[in-house]
């Protein structure tokens, strides 16, 4: 059974309302809330699967969060500011702990993770112009899911970069947000589950078909 430690991750990880010193320049600056629940014995993470109508990442599951907004004054406030519009939830049903370290994604955006432990009551009023689903991850789940991951290069003298899937009967969870996941898991926990690797089979996003 996986179960975070809280009282030392607060401790141990660092809370930068701006995000990380140094955040690169000449990308979309974003950051996300990595909503920690505790529910029936089990600790887990709130995810949503957005709009399969949207412009950007249809059908994804991911945290919420979104791009910062020049009237926002950190990259913490954006964060909490898109958990309430996408959830429904005010921003006191969560007690932000500290910062995972960054993501920067080859579509261009850096997103700094802000983890926090929610304490609601599991009724979201989430905005069905942006969010399909809220989905409850218990971690435990993440040690029986098909677990696969592809490796490649963007440019050919570029490092290896590896894209972890989990096939979740909610749909498949995969790029930016698995990497966070699978990155904080194996830091701060006992998650050490090595992924079967796959020939990516697909020429656009997600480039895995995990069904073939």
């Amino acid at each position: 059974m996986i179960r975070l430690d809280l009282d030392k991750l607060k401790q141990d990880l660092p809370l930068l309302p701006e995000g990380e010193p140094n955040l690169p320049e000449g990308v979309a600056h974003s950051s996300v809330i990595m909503p920690v629940f505790h529910k029936n014995g089990q600790d887990g993470f709130l995810l949503q699967k957005r709009n399969p109508n949207l412009a950007a990442h249809p059908g994804q599951i991911s945290f919420p969060g979104g791009v910062k907004e020049p009237e926002d004054p950190s990259l913490l406030e954006t964060a909490l500011r898109e958990w309430k519009e996408e959830m429904g939830v005010a921003r006191e049903a969560l007690s932000v702990i500290g910062n995972y370290k960054g993501q920067l994604t080859h579509t261009g955006f850096h997103i700094t993770p802000f983890l926090a432990r929610y304490s609601g009551d599991f009724l979201f009023q989430f905005n069905p112009d942006e969010v399909e689903r809220v989905i409850q991850l218990e971690f435990d789940r993440l040690w029986e899911v098909p677990f696969y991951s592809i490796q490649g290069r963007r440019k050919p003298d570029g490092p290896v970069l590896e894209v972890f899937y989990f096939d979740l009967e909610e749909g498949l969870l995969w790029g930016a947000t698995a990497r966070i996941i699978v990155d904080f898991l194996r830091d701060h926990s006992s998650f050490s589950r090595i992924p079967e690797l796959r020939t990516p089979n697909l020429t656009a996003a997600p480039y895995l078909d995990v069904k073939r």
